[in-house]
C-alpha cells in the first residue's frame, strides 16, 4: 500500500513538472506576439518619417506635417506664388504687389531632405502629441526690373495723389496775432527709400507695408516745434503788439498790429525784418494829413472881410527824420502809448483852423493891428511897417512869434538900434517899440517906413509883450478899401512925414 502511494505521488509530480515545462516554452511566443504589431507599426513609422515631416511639424511658417521634402518645397512656393503685398498709404490710398508679377520665388540654402535628418532628435510617437516650429535660411529671389516697374505705377505715384510736404510757418497776422501754422506732411513718397522698404517686406513675405511707419514719405524741413521758429513768433508778435495812438485835435490815428504786421517780413535763417520803408511811408502820410506849414490860410478880418492869406511859414511842421527814428524803436519795443509827433515847428490847434484865437492880425493896407488873447482882444494900435520906397516893405503871410526878448540891440547894415520890447515872427522881422517915432499909421510906411519891422508905440508893444509867447501866429495881410490916409483934402503931405527910419 505504501509503495503504490508513493508511485502514484512521483507519477503525479512528473506530471506536473510536464505542464510547467510546456508553459515556459509557450510564453516568449505570446509575448512576441504581443510585441510584434507594434514592432511592425515603428518600422513603418520609422521609414515614413525617414521621407515625411513629423505630424504638427511647422516650417518658415509653412504647416509641412507628414509633407515630403519635395511637398513642402510645392507648399512653400506656392506661398511666394501667391503672395500679395498691400500697401498702406497716405489719405486711404491703397497698393498690391503680386509675387506672380515679379518672379517671387524661393531659394533655400540647404535641401529639404538634409532638414528632414534634424528630425533624429525627435521621438516620432511623441510627435503627434507635440508641435514642432523649425527655421531654414532660405532667400527670397525676384526680378528686380519688373518690381522697379510696377512701382512707377503705383497709385502713390500718381499726380493726383502726390501732395508736397508744407513746412511749418507763421500765420497771416489775425485776431490773435501771429500763430504757427503746423507743417503738412503731404503724401510725396520717395521712391528709392520705398523700393527698399518693399524689397524687406517682400523678402519677409510680410502681408502689409505701412509706408508712414516705414518713413518712406518726403517729410517737411521745418516742424511746429523749431526753436528759430518759436522765436521769431514771439518776435513778431512783441513788435506786432506795439500801439502807437496819435491825437491830432479832434482826429485820432491808431497804429497797430493791424498795420505794423505788413512792415514785418521773415528774413534768412528766421531773422524778423521791420520794413523801414513801411514806417517812413506812415510819418510821411502823418505829415501830408496833418503839417500846416506853409498853407494858404482862409482868414476872417476885424474888418469882417474873408480873405486868402499866402506866405509864411507858420504851422505844424512835423521833423520826419525824427519821428521816424523814435517811432521805429517804439515799434521794436513793442510800446503801447500816446505819443506826441516830433515837430520842428509847432501851431497853435490842429484842424483846418490851425491858428486858434489867440493871434495877432496885421493889416498893412491901413497900418493897423489887432492882438487877440484866447478870443478876447488885448489891444489894436497903429503901426510902422516896411519902407515901401526902399523896397524893404513888410512880407505877407502867417507867421508864428519866435521868441521874445527885453532890452535887444537890432542890427542892419547902416544900423543898430536898441529896443525895449523884441518879437521877431519872420527871420529879422519882428515887433518892437520905437521910441523915436512921434505918429504912427497912416501912410508914413510909404516913404518913412522901416526895415521892415512893425514899429509900435512903446506902451502897446509892452502890453503885446506882456503877452504874447513864442508861437502865436501873426497874420500879416493886405486889405485894399481899409487906408487910413488921403481922407483930408487939405492934408500937408510933409506934415506926417518922419524920416526916421532907424527899422
Amino acid at each position: 500500500m505504501a509503495n503504490n502511494n508513493m508511485t502514484k505521488n512521483i507519477a503525479a509530480n512528473r506530471k506536473s513538472r510536464s505542464k510547467k515545462a510546456s508553459s515556459e516554452k509557450v510564453l516568449p511566443y505570446i509575448g512576441l506576439g504581443l510585441l510584434l504589431p507594434f514592432i511592425v507599426l515603428y518600422f513603418f513609422f520609422t521609414f515614413y518619417y525617414s521621407t515625411h515631416f513629423y505630424n504638427n511639424t511647422v516650417i518658415n511658417g509653412v504647416n509641412a506635417s507628414n509633407k515630403t521634402a519635395k511637398q513642402l518645397e510645392e507648399a512653400i512656393n506656392s506661398q511666394a506664388n501667391s503672395y500679395v503685398l498691400t500697401l498702406e498709404e497716405r489719405n486711404d490710398v491703397k497698393d498690391t504687389i503680386k509675387g506672380e508679377n515679379i518672379g517671387l520665388h524661393m531659394v533655400y540654402d540647404a535641401s529639404m531632405k538634409d532638414l528632414l535628418k534634424k528630425q533624429s532628435g525627435f521621438a516620432w510617437p511623441v510627435s503627434f502629441m507635440k508641435s514642432h516650429e523649425l527655421e531654414i535660411d532660405t532667400m527670397i529671389e525676384y526680378d528686380e526690373f519688373s518690381l522697379d516697374k510696377l512701382l512707377d505705377k503705383l497709385n502713390c505715384f500718381k499726380e493726383a495723389n502726390v501732395l508736397e510736404p508744407v513746412d511749418a510757418h507763421i500765420s497771416e497776422y489775425g485776431e490773435n496775432g501771429f500763430t504757427i501754422v503746423p507743417e503738412n506732411p503731404g503724401a510725396k513718397v520717395n521712391k528709392d527709400k520705398l523700393a527698399e522698404a518693399v524689397k524687406q517686406a517682400v523678402t519677409s513675405l510680410e502681408p502689409t507695408l505701412n509706408l508712414e511707419k516705414a518713413g518712406v514719405y518726403e517729410e517737411a524741413k521745418v516742424t511746429s516745434g523749431n526753436k528759430k521758429l518759436l522765436q521769431a513768433l514771439e518776435e513778431m508778435n512783441k513788435i506786432a503788439g506795439a500801439k502807437i495812438t496819435y491825437q491830432f485835435g479832434d482826429v485820432t490815428e491808431v497804429l497797430d498790429g493791424n498795420q505794423i504786421s505788413k512792415w514785418l517780413t521773415l528774413g534768412k535763417d528766421y531773422k524778423v525784418e521791420l520794413n523801414p520803408d513801411g514806417i517812413k511811408e506812415y510819418v510821411d502820410y502823418i505829415g501830408k494829413n496833418y503839417n500846416s506849414f506853409g498853407r494858404v490860410r482862409t482868414f476872417k478880418t476885424s474888418y469882417g472881410d474873408e480873405i486868402q492869406v499866402k506866405g509864411g511859414d507858420y504851422g505844424w511842421w512835423l521833423n520826419r527824420g525824427q519821428e521816424v527814428k523814435e517811432l521805429t524803436e517804439l515799434i521794436q519795443n513793442g510800446s503801447q502809448q500816446v505819443k506826441e509827433p516830433s515837430y520842428y515847428q509847432t501851431a497853435q490847434q490842429y484842424g483846418k483852423d490851425d491858428v486858434g484865437t489867440t493871434y495877432v492880425e496885421v493889416n498893412l493896407t491901413a497900418q493897423h493891428l489887432f492882438f487877440y488873447k484866447e478870443g478876447n482882444l488885448v489891444l489894436e494900435t497903429d503901426f510902422v511897417s516896411g519902407n515901401l520906397s526902399k523896397n524893404w516893405g513888410t512880407p505877407v503871410g502867417t507867421y508864428p512869434v519866435q521868441y521874445k526878448e527885453n532890452d535887444a540891440t537890432l542890427n542892419g547894415e547902416d544900423y543898430s538900434t536898441p529896443v525895449k520890447y523884441w518879437m521877431p515872427f519872420n527871420g529879422n522881422i519882428g515887433f518892437h517899440d520905437a521910441p523915436w517915432r512921434s505918429e504912427f499909421g497912416k501912410n508914413i510906411y510909404l516913404t518913412s517906413g522901416s526895415h521892415g519891422c512893425i514899429n509900435m508905440p512903446p506902451a502897446k508893444a509892452k502890453l503885446m509883450f506882456e503877452n504874447i509867447k513864442r508861437g502865436v501866429a501873426v497874420v500879416v495881410y493886405e486889405l485894399p478899401g481899409t487906408e487910413n490916409y488921403g481922407k483930408e483934402k487939405d492934408k500937408d503931405k510933409d506934415k506926417n512925414k518922419d524920416t526916421n527910419t532907424q527899422d
